[in-house]
């Protein structure tokens, strides 16, 4: 049995040592749309040809006693492979870059309902879909029931906590006939937002999903999220995305021969553990005009 589920304890254990000690919960927001988008891009010729395309959009409804929230990013690299190349002969070429090449291309959207029963406790429905084609997923869409609790809900920081069942069906981009595509699982969840003074804050979220049914295999996802603000509305962000599964997914990897030359086939392998992704992006926000100070 994998160590991993032993982290989703340590984090059951940590959620109930807070609520005993749970700050005292202040007025919400007031009711109304509230909105965050970032984007990035990076580009490069000359030399060599790449570019880089990053981009979020956060789309959140308060209620009186309800919260509807909407999330999706894309992450989109591009590079010619090789960056340089002769063509012709050693006595007459021209010298070109290679073909665009796709490096990386990273999609995720999610969407989640919640409605409190009391100050801290809430029920919450929610969906999510995600592609990575290089770490071997061509899709995984997932449907979420469960609870949340309001752990500290103050001006300058709030942590909420939750807890769930799954339904995950996935298609791979290499069927591995050893792991289920549908299966019931177990998330559980944090999520944290500390300002520092007026114009800095940190947020971050944390899911820990566990299938049930095999329980070698388990996820954990950790977003952090620093950002400054330049305006009332634009904000600079840095982001570190950390995805970590314990049993990924098949990959296609192209096979060179012992002296490095490509023989033109691919082969099956497991991607790689952890996924990193950092991100710089130019953040806009928006919210109803009794939220600004």
């Amino acid at each position: 049995m994998t160590i991993v589920p032993g982290r989703a304890l340590c984090l059951l254990g940590l959620s109930a040592g807070l609520a005993r000690g749970a700050w005292p919960a202040e007025p919400p927001p007031p009711p109304g749309w509230y909105s965050k988008s970032g984007l990035s891009f990076v580009m490069a010729s000359g030399n060599s040809a790449t570019s880089t395309f990053g981009a979020k959009v956060e789309v959140k409804r308060l209620g009186t006693r309800s919260t509807f929230a909407l999330s999706g990013s894309a992450v989109r690299s591009e590079s010619s492979d090789p960056s340089r190349r002769a063509v012709g002969t050693s006595a007459d070429f021209r010298v070109e870059s290679g073909p665009s090449v796709l490096k990386a291309a990273k999609y995720d959207a999610s969407a989640t309902f919640d409605r409190r029963l009391t100050e801290r406790l809430a029920w919450e429905v929610g969906a999510g879909f995600e592609r990575d084609r290089f770490s071997g997923l061509r899709g995984r869409t997932l449907g979420l029931a469960g609870l949340s609790y309001l752990l500290a809900n103050r001006k300058e920081f709030t942590f909420k906590t939750a807890a769930g069942l799954t339904l995950t069906h996935q298609s791979e981009v290499v069927d591995d006939p050893a792991t289920r595509d549908t299966f019931v699982g177990l998330r559980l969840g944090a999520d944290a937002e500390r300002k520092f003074g007026a114009n800095s804050s940190y947020v971050g979220a944390l899911a820990f999903d566990q299938n049930l049914q095999d329980l070698e295999d388990a996820r954990l996802r950790m977003a952090n999220a620093v950002a400054v603000s330049m305006s009332q509305r634009l904000a600079l962000q840095v982001g570190l995305l950390l995805a970590y599964d314990h049993q990924p997914s098949l990959a296609e990897v192209s096979l060179f021969d012992p002296a490095g030359l490509s023989t033109g086939l691919t082969v099956p392998a497991r991607a790689a553990k952890l996924d990193t992704t950092f991100t710089v992006s130019l953040v806009v926000s928006f919210a109803p005009r009794a939220a600004t100070p």
